[in-house]
């Protein structure tokens, strides 16, 4: 299985905060999901991530099209917080892969931070 890894900051800037933003990394990702039928998204580096853009992320992600099976690596904790915030709060949409979500971490400092946020 071939695997394909999307650098957000490549994309979009370091702050992700709008709507337009997130309508285009999906368009992104559903292209890539052509080729490579898994894809890691790296958040490393991207410093903020606003709710309009998680809402719309999400709304975009799960629209009734082909699975995809994504996984998220380098995410700070607060990206993690308000994707999982807005993912609780779409109760109208259903996930496309059931599937459990795989984080990954190349920094331990990371995991740390995101072991202690329970």
């Amino acid at each position: 299985m071939f695997t394909s890894e999307i650098k957000v900051t490549d994309i979009l800037p370091a702050t992700l905060d709008t709507r337009e933003s997130a309508t285009r990394l999906v368009n992104i990702l559903k292209e890539e999901c052509k080729n490579h039928p898994k894809i890691v998204i790296d958040f490393g580096g991207t410093i903020f991530m606003s709710r309009s853009f998680a809402d719309q992320f999400h709304k975009d992600l799960y629209v009734n099209e082909q699975p995809m099976d994504i996984d998220i690596k380098n995410a700070s904790f607060d990206i993690i917080s308000m994707l999982r915030a807005v993912s609780n709060t779409q109760t109208k949409r259903k996930a496309i892969v059931p599937s459990y979500k795989t984080l990954v971490f190349n920094n331990l400092s990371k995991l740390e931070d995101f072991s202690f946020s329970w």
